[in-house]
């Protein structure tokens, strides 16, 4: 759902903004103008290995601050973590420049540097200096505050040499790097808040996908996600993806229940001849084949919720729209503007940004104020409908059973589609499936 992905950054760019209170542009990155990443002949692949080397390099070095300076047994346990982890990592990135024969970008001027030009989130030599004069709270503070950061900078590489690189072995690890480390600023940030630290459960995926639009639980182990591309399988224990049927339609808006019938709306592919916007589509053979069910070439739903025979949608035009005969006929919905939608306990959840979280059931002229519950901007629920969940702005993710009394079941990072069984959530991004729950 093209909704959910731009909630999915704002759920990012929120966490970011509370992890590094926006000091990114404080933070001086590597200078690179010594000539070894101007080669045109160095790939994307070497070039993320020069880059990264230094940039956890960095990382051991803030690591080992640790051991004699941290005070508390969480700090101690991630910065341990974090050093044995990026030391093989380190070890193995030096192997594959000696294997391509590309030198390697001196670490120390890296460090130090000032100007950044590709080596986000690097720390300052003033900013070092901070950590080696520091010891005990303050220390644990500004280690998770500057690992987090840093952080952030190795995820924005990993994720350039997925869009540009080419072996396999370098994708694999930047995959790697993403779950890792997105699951360690999880934890740091948990520290900062006060919360339990609890590490983040994660799959990574491959191959990645270009965007998310939708996910529906589809077995004990899979999920069912719909994207720019079609409909995938995804296996959530080895991270495997793999393409279902031959429609490669851009799916905005898809739904659906286990076993059940699956639903989705727009835009037709490449090489299909079908109406543009697809309006709603249904499946009943698992996103196998697709049948059209009503306003084809009309409706361009880019959020949908399906409960049976009942579907909502929010049209791209503004509207929500109701069905009660499993999209044969539509009737005006709730005066909303909702980011996301769940049916529970038959009833129309929508998060909204204007009314908060409200809900609305056929025939009522007007939605309900749920008052006491969080602001979620991503609502899913369970596929047998005995749970809501929620996320709010800051990635904080809700459970309920009753619609009144909400629990945290815990945070995710970003987002780009969310789906749920009773106890566990799963919250999509085209690279990993975070895993909420137990």
């Amino acid at each position: 759902m093209h909704a959910l992905r731009v909630l999915g950054a704002t759920v990012a760019a929120l966490v970011v903004l509370s992890a590094c209170g926006g000091s990114t542009a404080s933070s001086g990155g590597a200078d690179i103008s010594d000539g070894a990443m101007s080669d045109s002949n160095v790939s994307a692949d070497a070039m993320f290995a020069q880059m990264m080397i230094p940039h956890h390099e960095q990382a051991v070095v803030m690591a080992d601050l640790a051991k004699s300076r941290a005070s508390d047994p969480d700090i101690q346990r991630l910065a341990a973590q974090i050093r044995s982890d990026q030391a093989s990592e380190l070890n193995l990135m030096s192997s594959w420049l000696d294997e391509w024969g590309v030198p390697s970008i001196d670490g120390m001027s890296a460090m130090g540097a000032h100007g950044g030009h590709g080596m986000t989130g690097m720390l300052t030599q003033a900013q070092l200096d901070m950590l080696v004069d520091t010891t005990g709270p303050e220390f644990d503070r500004l280690f998770a505050e500057y690992m987090i950061e840093h952080h952030f900078g190795a995820i924005s590489m990993a994720e350039g040499v997925l869009a540009s690189g080419s072996d396999p072995r370098v994708a694999k690890l930047g995959r790697e790097i993403i779950i890792t480390q997105q699951s360690e600023i999880l934890q740091l940030q948990a520290f900062l808040n006060g919360e339990e630290v609890t590490e983040t459960a994660a799959v990574a995926l491959a191959p990645t996908f270009t965007h998310v639009h939708g996910a529906v639980v589809s077995g004990a182990q899979t999920l069912l996600v719909g994207t720019h591309d079609g409909v995938h399988e995804v296996d959530l224990q080895s991270g495997a993806t793999t393409p279902v049927g031959e429609s490669r339609d851009d799916f905005m808006g898809f739904a659906g229940a286990p076993l059940g019938t699956l639903v989705a709306s727009g835009h037709p592919g490449m090489a299909s001849s079908a109406a543009n916007p697809l309006g709603l589509i249904a499946s009943d053979d698992a996103g196998v084949t697709w049948r059209n069910v009503s306003l084809q070439g009309e409706v361009d739903f880019h959020v949908l919720a399906a409960d049976g025979s009942r579907i909502a949608g929010w049209d791209a035009r503004g509207a929500v729209l109701y069905s009660g005969d499993g999209g044969q006929t539509w009737e005006a919905g709730p005066e909303a503007l909702p980011t996301s939608l769940a049916w529970f306990r038959g009833r129309l959840w929508l998060a909204t940004t204007d009314q908060g979280l409200v809900s609305w059931s056929p025939g009522e002229e007007s939605v309900r104020s749920e008052d006491g519950v969080p602001e979620a901007v991503v609502l899913a629920s369970a596929n047998d409908g005995d749970a809501l969940w929620g996320v709010d702005r800051n990635g904080a993710v809700y459970r309920s059973t009753d619609g009144a009394e909400w629990a945290v079941a815990g945070r995710v990072l970003a987002l780009e589609a969310f789906t749920a069984t009773v106890n566990v959530a799963y919250a999509v991004t085209p690279t990993r499936v975070q895993i909420i729950g137990n």
